[in-house]
């Protein structure tokens, strides 16, 4: 009796073992879903990286238009704005002199051409930007009657830190891009040859003898750089960093749904490409354009481009 007992005992420690196992020698086939990504080909492009700096257009030639005598201004027509020609009449001048002789002419005739008023000529064609006078007004001899322009020397003004002396010459192309959105391709013409002791910049000059700007617009000049006509390229977006951009790589996909992490290094940029290298990338290769932030590495990735 104590023996049957013992066996069916050790019959069933048998069978709740074997049951264990059993459970234990099951496999976990459970597997992560993939995460959906879009990708994009690394590329080969001509790629620049510019150089911005502030400017201010001035014109550098402005005449003056001075009175020639003492007296009152009895005649001028002028305003603001107006185009006045070499040698064309600005204003004219009575004297004090010749007011005192319209009596006497009453009597002498012969000195009715003594009180003509003295004209003042204008020294120069251009635009009328300033005017100090107006008719009646007293002035005396060597005043500033106007100021005048020359529409022909506007130039862009431009303050460029003295670190850039190598990249910013006499020569270089640039781009003048002007509040409205326009720009305007021209070259530096000038510089002067000193340095501002604060800023530490130097002034180039960019002649805009056909353009017609108003002074003293701000605009922004744009020139190249640096420039690679070859460069290995992606988008920028398709760069990630670590915290203190020490580390850059990219999410390479191999076999269409395997990501790896690749380091790359970057170089020149524009607003949307970045060039890298890197021994592990090559062009046509594919990378994970959206959908990599904080990938891990070997991750599996479907692609949905």
């Amino acid at each position: 009796m104590v023996l049957q007992y013992l066996k069916n005992i050790t019959i069933l420690l048998l069978i709740f073992i074997a049951a264990g196992c059993k459970k234990k020698s099951e496999p976990s086939i459970a597997k992560k879903a993939p995460i959906s990504v879009s990708t994009v080909n690394v590329q080969q492009n001509n790629i620049k990286e510019y150089l911005t700096f502030n400017g201010v257009t001035q014109y550098q030639k402005k005449e003056s238009i001075r009175s020639n005598v003492t007296g009152y201004i009895s005649y001028m027509h002028f305003k603001i704005g107006d185009h006045i020609r070499l040698g064309e009449n600005f204003a004219s001048i009575r004297t004090k002199e010749q007011d005192a002789l319209k009596e006497a002419v009453k009597i002498d005739s012969s000195l009715a051409k003594f009180i003509v008023p003295i004209q003042v000529s204008s020294n120069v064609s251009g635009v009328i930007t300033l005017l100090n006078v107006t008719k009646n007004d007293y002035v005396a001899e060597g005043d500033v009657l106007a100021t005048v322009v020359q529409p022909k020397t506007l130039v862009v003004q431009v303050n460029v830190p003295y670190e850039y002396e190598g990249a910013v010459k006499i020569g270089s192309v640039c781009e003048i891009i002007s509040q409205n959105g326009q720009t305007i391709t021209a070259k530096i013409t000038g510089t002067l040859p000193t340095i501002d002791p604060i800023a530490q910049s130097q002034v180039f000059l960019i002649a805009l003898p056909d353009i017609a700007l108003p002074e003293n617009l701000n605009v922004q000049v744009r020139t190249i750089y640096k420039e690679d006509t070859e460069a290995l390229t992606i988008p920028k977006k398709s760069l990630q960093t670590n915290e203190l951009l020490t580390d850059y790589w990219v999410m390479k996909v191999i076999n269409d749904s395997l990501a790896i992490k690749v380091s790359v290094t970057p170089a020149l940029k524009n607003d949307s490409l970045v060039q890298v290298s890197s021994k592990d990338l090559k062009l046509e290769d594919k990378i994970i354009l959206e959908g990599a932030y904080q990938m891990q590495d070997s991750t599996i990735v479907s692609i949905h481009n």
